[in-house]
């Protein structure tokens, strides 16, 4: 009887698929981004993940965020995206961190098999404690830049933090992984070349461009590992 992954396996091959069954995937912010990547990884075969987020589910998340539905609201992000995993196959491994992303939490990671970061965070200090976690440790991360304000996913794309233009929060990443030494060519990003719609310090969204930055992140890792 065909399992869940039966189709994968024709397009990728069984191999490949299979390579993807000891690889420890770390998500970090279940957004509308990280949300997304997190989903598509579960679905291509990945089976052990560490998730991280301290945020609630709230209603302005439902527009946009594929992990969570009106029965979802108040609860951990974590605890719906751990759930969701389980009720989906009972092979999937959740280690589940409902905290707040800085230095001093990232210790608790420092001994743990990591083979890959999803950087789905919107604050710039945490966004910047989980870069510098990766880079002092050599593990791979891909780097969510800024969705909000944008509509367009035609104009998602993957390329390196130096050569991203039009983004504020790439140009404020920058200055300060310049100040730390940080070789900004050896930092993957997924950022939107559109020129923001409006400019609110909350910002507008809807599903199409951060769930596309989802994608793209699980398409760069399936591809990278």
């Amino acid at each position: 009887m065909p399992d869940y992954l039966s189709r994968s396996k024709e397009l990728l091959g069984e191999d490949k698929i299979t390579s993807f069954n000891d690889k420890v995937i770390m998500v970090v912010g279940l957004g509308g981004v990280g949300g997304t990547a997190f989903n598509a990884l579960l679905r291509s075969g990945f089976k052990h993940f560490i998730i991280v987020d301290f945020d609630v589910v709230d209603p302005t998340n439902l527009n946009r965020q594929i992990m969570y539905t009106s029965k979802d609201i108040g609860k951990n992000k974590v605890d719906v995206c751990e759930a969701f995993a389980k009720d989906f196959s009972k092979d999937i491994i959740i280690e589940k961190h409902n905290m707040f992303v800085d230095e001093n939490s990232l210790s608790e990671f420092k001994d743990k098999k990591i083979d890959y970061i999803v950087d789905a965070i919107d604050k710039i200090p945490s966004k910047l404690s989980l870069i510098k976690f990766a880079n002092d440790r050599k593990i791979p991360i891909i780097v969510s830049l800024g969705m909000g304000n944008r509509i367009n996913p035609e104009d998602v794309m993957i390329t390196k933090l130096h050569k991203t233009e039009n983004d504020p929060l790439a140009k404020r990443l920058r200055y300060l992984l310049r100040k730390e030494s940080v070789d900004l060519k050896s930092i993957n990003v997924v950022f939107s070349k559109e020129t923001p719609i409006v400019k609110k310090e909350k910002p507008a969204s809807m599903i199409m461009v951060p769930s596309t930055a989802g994608l793209l992140i699980a398409k760069h890792i399936i591809e990278s590992i």
